[in-house]
Formats: structure tokens, C-alpha cells, sequence
């Protein structure tokens, strides 16, 4: 067993001061009611109690003499509790000596106890991660350092990530420059130059633990990407690929591929052994992307398998449901409840009764369409059919292929409206991006050979939106807002602005710049206009995502459009092929079922998806 006091030589000699220091036995000390720290004593006591048993007790307790022949500890309660764990635990004797502090009867032990909580200054954890490096450096396993201070082995490894950061971080990092977060995000490169040009251009960069992993990771493919998942971690290791593994993450995300040049050659050849799988369907052309993108789809016109004939017998039920669904359906008045569950019944029977009968592609779609096989977000091979390159497109009379425009006038101008209320929105909250906007468009005005179309019509004159929708309705609250907080008038306006601080008039300007946005395609205007371009800059520096700002919706999207458009975009958000009862719908209530299928996939129609 550990003998407590000969591991501590130096605690048993006197030291000079006016307490006497002495080797008590275990047995002999008992707690104090009047110790200062009344919570937290059990926190951290497993690392405390292993300490003590590889290092001994490092810090002498400070006791006082009771009359019954005990001692009370003053201060040392945690000490005292890692030493009776050990006791209970056969580690060491119920006797064995404590090497204590004796203050005399008379001393304010309140004081004392106090003094040694409060007095005493934490170790910065900086200073901690670099100790352990050196013990690690001095010849220690990790292992071994772990069960001598009764952590963690991951635990263990973490603080030494941490130590390996640059000295120049971890400095910064005691002068209160970065938080912890921001210091565990360094942690994902070992290359000290590149640590220090990012904490150089941190601010520029962005100072988000993220944005700081991002930086350092510019040249490794995160484990979350669709090509990892698709590949997998584990055969792109197996491959001869190098890893770097982020111990401050959670699964994937805190892995990195080093080797960006083997995982595109490992999922390109996975992608072409499906490829090459799917040219037996008879396809007249099979390629393969690791990305398939919305613009890229546009491309294409997309044919849809056709349902075959059902059986006679499946034939005969489904007229017989049907007959009966019209009967209840069309009876007068509201359905009770027992005729809503047969209808809902005869809807279940009916769609089993569809799926049973295969879909295929006819002769004349193989013979014409084709096939690609991609990798989705989840990084799930994603394969479409029937896809009609412009140039494979059937003739008409004139011997020219003239597909009718999917999108009116009307529409495109209506969904750009929705477009633009949502840029505006979020450059409202973002004076940033604002304050950049504004200044190209002025010195756009100022330096003619820099000049050129904007999207801001930066006289400020507000873009009047007709549409109703989620932007056009975050940019009326915010209108009300500043409405409230504006004086009237010119001057007043004028001094209101003289008054107020960088911050206020920032966030001022950012909604004027909001108001200006002009994103909206007209029937008047190119396809190609430069107002477009900017537009779609801009909505990339704010990072934006129509999907947040627009949902397609019976009534502001899928009754302005053709029937096909609808079955497509059922088809292409559900990744289903077309049903055959969505022919017998009539037009409204067809709109009515694909707002309900297309609900949460996140699907746009083409004018408001993202520029390549």
C-alpha cells in the first residue's frame, strides 16, 4: 500500500512558519462544518483521487485540534475525501500518515479556509495543455498519464492537441485574444504557418470556430462531403489515403481527407461501375457526376415512365373503388366520420392497387433519352432517367424543335419578386454586405471604367413588390421598426443621424440598401442583363438560400403553370415517378396534391434556383 507521508518528505518538515506541520493518521482528521466551500467538493474527485495515489498528497491539509483528540479540517476537505476514497479502496492504510498544517486554537479558521479557496489562482489551461506535452515528450503513454491523474485517455489526447498548437495561438490564447473554442479549432492543422496566417487574418476571415476549421482546411475534403460518404472514410483509408482527425468534432465532421486526387478516383470509379450497370436498360447514352445540380438538370427534358395496363383482375377492382369513392365523395353534406375512413380506405387501396402495376420506359423514350448516375447530399448514389438532351429532341413539321417556354412572363416576373424581397431581407440584417454593396455602386458612378449595371438603385427610391411573400413581409416589419424610431423631417432626420453612433446608421443604411434591391426580371428585360449577374453576387456574398425564402405552393406557383410542369416537379422533388391517378386529377386539385408532395424537400422551380 502507498505510504502518503514518505511521498512527501517535504510536507513533514518544518517550514518555519508559526504552524506546526505534522504527520497525522487518516483515522484521526474529520470534517469541518464551518469549511467555506459548500458545493462543488465532489466535483472533479476521481481525477483528484488518482493524482494522489500515483503523486501523493502534494499540498499539506490544514487542521485544528479538537478536544475530543480529532483534528478538523480547516481547509483540505476534497484532499480528505480522495484520501478516504483510497482507504475505503485497500489503496492505502485507514491509518496512514497526512501530512497537515496544525493552526493554533485561536486562529480565525473561517479566514483561514477562505484564504485557500479564494487567495489561490487557477492554473491557466493553456499552461495545463503544454504540461502534458511534456510529460508526453519526456517518455509517458498516454495511457499512463490518464490513469495517473484519473482522466480519460481521449481526454488526455485533447489537452495534447492542444498543446501542439502554435505557442504563438496558445499566447494569444492567455491573453484573453481567443476563447477555447477558437483554440480547439487550430487544432485541425499541424502546419504552424498556416496557423499563424490565419490568426493574422482572423477578423477577415471570420472568427467562428468554423470559419477558422475552414481556413485551415481549404486544401483537405471534410469526412461530411457527399464523395467521403460515398466512398467511405474506412475504404479511402484502406486505399493508401492520409486522414486528419479533428478530436473537438463529432464523428465525420471532425475527420479530413488529405488526398482530394485519390477520393475524386475512388468515387468516379464507383460512380462508373453503376454507370455501367445502367447501360443495360438500354439507355441511349449513361454518364456519371459526382454532383448533379439544379442548373445542370435544366438541361434536360425529363421523360417519365409510363404505368403499364394493370390486370384484368386489379382493372375491375379499381373501377369498382373508384365508382364508390365518387359516390361518397360527391353525397350531399359533410362526411361523418365513418364515411372519411372508408374514403381514406378506398385512397390506400386504390394507390396499392397503382404501385403494383411497373412503370417503364417506352421504346421511343430509350431510343432518344438517357441516364446519370450521381452522388446525392447524404452521399447516396442518386440515379435520373429519362433525360432529353436539346440536341435529341423529336422534330417538328418545319423540321425545327421548338419547345414551348415552361415559365410566362408573368410567372418569372412573380417568383423574381419573391427573390428579390428575400436578398433584400437578409441584407437588412447584414450591414456588412450592405456597406460593401452601396460603396461598389457609388464608386461604380464615380469611376466609370468600374461601373455597370447594379442591382441597387442606390437613389434609394424602394423597390415597390406587388407579390406577397416571406421577404416582402420581414421587410415591412423592419419598415414599421425604423418608421417608429425616425423623426419627420428633413432636419430632424438630419440631426436624428448626427446623433447616433457607427453601429445605428449602419444598420440603417443596411435596410435602405435592402429597399433598393431590384432582382426582378420584367417581361422587358434580357435574360442576360448584368442587373442579374450582380444580383446573384450579391445573394452569394449573403450566403442565401431561396428555399428559406420561398415555398411553391398551390396558389403563388403550381396553378400558373402546365399540367407536365407539375407532374415534373412532383417527380423531380420526390424523386418518384409519375402516378398514374395524377392524370385523372383536374388541374386545381392537382396543384393542391403537388404542394402537398413537394412540402419540405426544398424544391424550386428553375427561375429561383441558384446560378451555376
Amino acid at each position: 500500500m502507498t505510504n502518503i507521508a514518505t511521498l512527501n518528505p517535504a510536507n513533514n518538515a518544518s517550514t518555519g512558519t508559526a504552524h506546526a506541520i505534522a504527520s497525522i493518521p487518516l483515522s484521526k482528521l474529520v470534517p469541518w462544518d464551518g469549511n467555506v466551500r459548500k458545493t462543488g467538493a465532489a466535483a472533479g474527485l476521481a481525477e483528484l483521487t488518482a493524482s494522489i495515489a500515483a503523486h501523493g498528497v502534494l499540498q499539506s491539509l490544514v487542521v485544528r485540534k479538537t478536544s475530543r483528540g480529532k483534528y478538523a479540517i480547516v481547509a483540505g476537505r476534497r484532499r480528505f475525501l480522495a484520501l478516504s476514497a483510497l482507504a475505503e479502496g485497500g489503496s492505502i492504510e485507514p491509518d496512514a500518515p497526512v501530512p497537515c498544517r496544525i493552526v493554533a486554537g485561536s486562529a480565525d479558521a473561517t479566514e483561514i479556509s477562505l484564504t485557500e479557496n479564494v487567495v489561490r489562482a487557477p492554473m491557466h489551461p493553456a499552461d495545463q495543455f503544454e504540461a502534458f506535452r511534456a510529460l508526453i515528450n519526456a517518455g509517458a503513454s498516454v495511457a499512463d498519464v490518464a490513469a495517473r491523474f484519473g482522466i480519460a485517455e481521449v481526454a488526455v489526447a485533447k489537452r495534447l492537441q492542444l498543446g501542439n498548437v502554435s505557442t504563438v495561438v496558445l499566447n494569444a490564447y492567455r491573453q484573453g485574444e481567443l476563447t477555447l473554442e477558437q483554440v480547439q479549432a487550430f487544432t485541425v492543422a499541424d502546419n504552424y504557418a498556416a496557423q499563424h496566417r490565419v490568426l493574422t487574418d482572423l477578423r477577415r476571415l471570420g472568427e467562428h470556430p468554423d470559419d477558422i476549421r475552414r481556413a485551415l482546411t481549404e486544401d483537405a475534403v471534410p469526412g461530411t462531403d457527399r464523395r467521403a460518404r460515398f466512398v467511405t472514410i474506412a475504404a479511402y483509408e484502406e486505399a493508401g489515403g492520409a486522414v486528419r482527425r479533428d478530436l473537438f468534432a463529432e464523428g465525420d465532421e471532425g475527420v479530413y481527407l488529405l488526398d482530394a486526387a485519390l477520393l475524386n478516383q475512388l468515387a468516379l470509379g464507383k460512380l462508373q461501375a453503376l454507370a455501367d450497370a445502367l447501360k443495360a436498360e438500354g439507355w441511349s447514352w449513361v454518364e456519371s457526376a459526382v454532383r448533379l445540380d439544379y442548373d445542370t438538370r435544366g438541361k434536360y427534358r425529363v421523360c417519365h415512365a409510363e404505368p403499364q395496363p394493370l390486370s384484368d383482375e386489379a382493372a375491375q377492382e379499381q373501377k369498382q373503388l373508384s365508382a364508390e369513392y365518387e359516390r361518397l365523395f360527391d353525397s350531399s353534406g359533410e362526411p361523418d366520420e365513418e364515411t372519411s375512413e372508408r374514403l381514406d380506405a378506398i385512397e390506400t387501396r386504390m394507390q396499392e392497387l397503382e404501385d403494383s402495376a411497373p412503370c417503364v420506359y417506352s421504346p421511343e423514350t430509350l431510343r432518344i433519352a438517357g441516364a446519370i448516375v450521381s452522388i446525392d447530399p447524404r452521399g447516396e448514389p442518386a440515379v435520373l432517367r429519362g433525360l432529353v438532351r436539346p440536341d435529341d429532341e423529336p422534330l417538328d413539321e418545319q423540321g425545327e424543335a421548338k419547345p414551348r417556354p415552361e415559365f410566362s412572363a408573368a410567372l418569372v416576373e412573380s417568383l423574381t419578386e419573391a427573390r428579390t424581397a428575400g436578398i433584400g431581407a437578409m441584407l437588412a440584417g447584414n450591414p456588412d454586405v450592405a456597406l460593401a454593396a452601396v460603396v461598389h455602386a457609388l464608386a461604380g458612378g464615380v469611376f466609370p471604367l468600374c461601373g455597370g449595371e447594379n442591382s441597387l438603385q442606390i437613389s434609394a427610391r424602394p423597390m415597390r413588390l406587388r407579390e406577397a411573400s416571406k421577404g416582402s413581409e420581414e421587410l415591412e416589419r423592419a419598415h414599421d421598426q425604423w418608421s417608429d424610431r425616425l423623426p419627420a423631417g428633413s432636419d430632424a432626420l438630419w440631426q436624428w443621424c448626427l446623433s447616433q453612433d457607427q453601429s445605428t446608421l449602419l444598420d440603417l443604411l443596411a435596410y435602405c440598401a435592402a429597399r433598393s434591391v431590384n432582382a426582378v426580371q420584367a417581361k422587358h428585360d434580357r435574360p442576360g442583363c448584368k442587373r442579374f449577374a450582380h444580383a446573384n453576387r450579391l445573394a452569394s456574398a449573403l450566403r442565401f438560400d431561396m428555399a428559406q425564402w420561398f415555398t411553391p405552393t398551390a396558389e403563388n406557383y403550381f396553378s400558373r403553370v402546365r399540367r407536365a410542369s407539375i407532374v415534373a416537379a412532383i417527380a423531380e422533388a420526390t424523386a418518384k415517378p409519375a402516378r398514374r391517378s395524377w392524370d385523372k386529377l383536374k388541374k386545381p386539385v392537382l396543384a393542391v396534391q403537388a404542394e402537398r408532395e413537394v412540402a419540405g424537400t426544398g424544391w424550386l422551380p428553375q427561375p429561383l434556383r441558384p446560378a451555376a
